[in-house]
């Protein structure tokens, strides 16, 4: 390599210097620097032992100047190495006075950036060459690392409780003005807005049901809500690991112009409904929805791929608002989970969920199925319970909210008064009340709806808000 493209690292040794110098002429200035920088933030050896020495007395309470610093060197068997008590008379000249500390700190912890994210390419560049990992691996790898790069960034401080008090009385204050709107990404279900006040960011929930339960037709109707008669619609990922976006589509169109699903499959509908289907798809073509069809997908692939349209919809001033995989079970988990069990799998899988939902700060909502016990002879209870949950327990552990279908009439098809009765059950509510919701379940238009009638609203506020975790 040609010796005028070699370069050093980033750095500011000057600053460093200003750094040490203030620390030792001032106490308080100790506390400030210390609050910004560690040892490994210096990029010259002497400096970092010099601020490793210093913080070691500020632990131990003792003062730190030119005498104690110069013997804890030398006790440490390092006063020689950093230049004797000279070099530490020069650091202390560097500077007239300690106000600027702050500053110092923060040019030196830039160049400690620069160098981490320099050493964090580097990483990822041979990893590129050597190919020892699935380019998912890889990718999610490569993302992660920056991402902790950039958080060193961040300046964590206290939240005083007399600042945190006042923004608490503030926000009940304007939320006492409409307490009736919901504040998270609705789902068209009343009482179950009314019980969650919407998906909130940074949530994972699960919702479970046997198969042929409709959970499915469930995710698509609050995703047709979202997009379509929400407020302010929201822009939602559909990740679709079973069903083709023709499909999707299709049965969205039906479902919006209320024609059943089949007489639309096969183009058997009167003709009188052609305006009702067009103009639900031209509802539908305008609304802030994205599919990926793709099956298989692994976990990392799902946050791979809503990262990126989290960051496209960025770039034309848009937010992505609601993530819905359907569902979890048709998803991968990474190589090593999957080689252990099966369990392991689900829960690396659920853990990646939980990440990416946090990570992108909007509500993940994830289907999921529950194992048979709930078919088994001689049980008499068939509605859901959380230990119906199938594969792992990391599935309860880390979903924020569970919600479980149950249609009595699934296994009593004999009684047609059950016929379209379903009851949404939110089993998990980490931050607020459980309860059941009643809903009619229309197969042909695979269309939940709220209860209309008295009788099929749940049994009171007072009792489905008196359950909290």
């Amino acid at each position: 390599m040609p010796a005028d493209t070699l370069q050093l690292p980033p750095q500011a040794l000057d600053a460093e210097m200003a750094v040490l110098g203030s620390m030792l002429i001032e106490s308080d200035a100790v506390e400030r620097a210390i609050e910004i920088l560690d040892e490994g933030m210096f990029y010259k050896d002497a400096h970092r032992r010099v601020f490793q020495a210093i913080a070691s007395l500020h632990q131990r309470r003792a003062r730190a100047d030119l005498v104690t610093v110069s013997e804890e060197l030398r006790t440490l068997k390092g006063l020689g190495d950093v230049g004797g008590a000279q070099f530490l008379k020069e650091l202390q000249d560097k500077v007239a006075t300690a106000a600027h500390v702050e500053h110092y700190a923060r040019i030196v912890q830039s160049k400690a950036i620069l160098r981490e994210l320099i050493k964090a390419s580097t990483e990822i560049v041979q990893e590129c060459h050597t190919e020892a990992q699935d380019i998912e691996e890889l990718l999610d790898s490569a993302q992660a690392r920056v991402l902790k790069v950039a958080q060193k960034q961040t300046t964590h401080r206290f939240a005083h409780a007399k600042d945190l008090a006042h923004a608490v009385i503030d926000e009940l204050e304007k939320l006492s003005k409409h307490r009736d709107e919901v504040r998270g990404v609705p789902s068209g279900f009343a009482k179950l807005d009314l019980l969650t006040s919407g998906f909130q960011k940074g949530d994972l929930i699960l919702l479970a049901a046997r198969p042929s339960q409709g959970k499915t037709s469930l995710a698509m109707n609050i995703a047709a809500h979202a997009v379509l008669r929400a407020k302010t619609p929201v822009h939602t990922a559909f990740f679709s690991l079973e069903m083709s976006q023709r499909d999707i589509m299709t049965r969205l169109i039906a479902s919006e112009a209320g024609i059943n699903v089949f007489q639309v499959r096969t183009a058997h509908f009167p003709k009188d409904r052609w305006a009702q289907l067009t103009s639900a798809a031209w509802k539908i073509s305008e609304a802030p929805l994205s599919i990926d069809d793709s099956s298989g997908l692994t976990a990392l692939q799902v946050r791979a791929r809503a990262r990126r349209l989290a960051h496209e919809l960025a770039q034309r001033g848009k937010r992505l608002g609601l993530i819905i995989i359907d569902y979890l079970q048709m998803m991968q988990g990474s190589a090593q989970a999957s080689r252990e069990s099966r369990q392991q799998a689900v829960a690396d899988i659920s853990r990646n969920l939980k990440q990416l939902a946090r990570d992108l700060d909007v509500p993940v909502i994830a289907l999921s199925q529950l194992n048979r016990r709930t078919e088994e002879k001689g049980r008499t209870d068939t509605k859901p319970q959380l230990s119906d949950l199938r594969e792992s327990g990391a599935l309860e552990q880390d979903a924020d909210l569970v919600m479980m279908i149950y249609r009595e009439g699934f296994y009593k098809r004999d009684d047609p008064a059950l016929e379209n009765k379903a009851e949404l059950i939110l089993a998990k509510h980490r931050n607020g009340p459980t309860g059941t919701i009643p809903l009619i379940f229309r197969k042909e238009l695979t269309r939940f709806e709220n209860a209309e009638t008295s009788s099929e609203e749940p049994k009171g506020e007072e009792e489905t808000q008196a359950t909290f975790e």
